[in-house]
């Protein structure tokens, strides 16, 4: 069977992440389109992660997805339901739309209802881990009656797709109820470390914490959390506002959802990624001295 041909709908860090790994895998024919590309700035920048990961740049959602088998949603959180309603018009049966975005079940539900307009098989994703280091191998939740035909055709090019069924929601659901917990603990890493360390003892505060959950490290961990922060906060701080709705709508209060998001966008607002150049900080350290500096 010959390797499908894939298209990606936006390319910032999960579309060339999964498109060099399939690229290298055996998948040969990859398109893709970026809203960003409308831009002298943007275009360079799409243009070069293009070239970096073994990817056809077209100028059209309707140009990229032409003749495509599988058409890879990975757009920013916000823009998940507008690119589906853009690149719906130029689908057809026969083709597969892969939303992998982290948004609610609910908004989920609402790509899947503008792509079936188009005859296309919809197939909702949740990605459960940061897609580096394994790039198209990080394990995926997939659902909809098209997963277990995707999960055939994408299994032998290393993508780790695990079915969870004909309904839509369970893919997003468990990612989003895991966040409670992941971003949360984010959340209170970041604002035990920034307080503790406006008196000196913030490693002393994670050594004591260690010593009564020692199967963790603390200090690792503050440091991996409170960067992610940093540089990809705006759309962590997003997926957990996406929570916050989820349970309001079920009749759940969202206290630790709202706050969490409060404070994961609070830290991304503080410009630091610039100041550290883009990279993800080596430990809190940099950050809290990043923070001390600007004042």
């Amino acid at each position: 069977m010959p390797a499908p041909q894939i298209a990606f709908i936006g390319f910032g860090e999960a579309g060339p992440a999964i498109a060099c790994g399939l690229s290298e895998a055996g998948v040969d024919d990859i398109t893709t389109f970026d809203i960003l590309q409308a831009s002298d700035e943007g275009r360079a920048l799409i243009i070069k992660r293009a070239e970096d990961n073994g990817t056809s740049l077209r100028v059209s959602h309707a140009d990229a997805v032409r003749d495509r088998d599988i058409i890879i949603s990975t757009v920013t959180c916000s823009d998940a339901v507008v690119a589906a309603r853009q690149v719906a018009p130029h689908l057809k049966a026969g083709q597969t739309y892969l939303d992998v975005n982290s948004v609610s079940p609910e908004t989920k539900k609402q790509i899947g209802a503008a792509i079936a307009v188009s005859g296309a098989t919809f197939v909702e994703a949740s990605i459960m881990s940061p897609i580096h280091p394994n790039r198209h191998a990080s394990p995926i939740l997939v659902c909809g009656p098209g997963a277990p035909v995707l999960v055939e055709c994408l299994a032998p090019y290393g993508m780790s797709l695990e079915d969870m069924g004909p309904e839509f929601g369970q893919a997003a659901a468990t990612k989003m109820f895991r966040s409670i917990v992941f971003k949360g603990l984010e959340a209170l890493l970041q604002e035990c470390v920034i307080a503790a360390d406006q008196y000196g003892v913030a490693e002393k505060v994670l050594d004591s914490i260690g010593k009564s959950y020692p199967e963790l490290d603390w200090n690792a961990l503050a440091s991996y959390f409170i960067g992610r922060s940093v540089v990809h906060g705006e759309r962590r701080a997003h997926e957990m506002e996406e929570v916050a709705e989820t349970l309001r709508a079920m009749g759940i209060p969202p206290f630790m959802a709202d706050g969490a998001a409060k404070r994961i966008s609070w830290l991304n607002r503080q410009g630091l990624k610039d100041k550290l150049k883009g990279h993800e900080p080596e430990t809190y350290r940099e950050v809290l001295d990043a923070l001390k500096a600007k004042g």
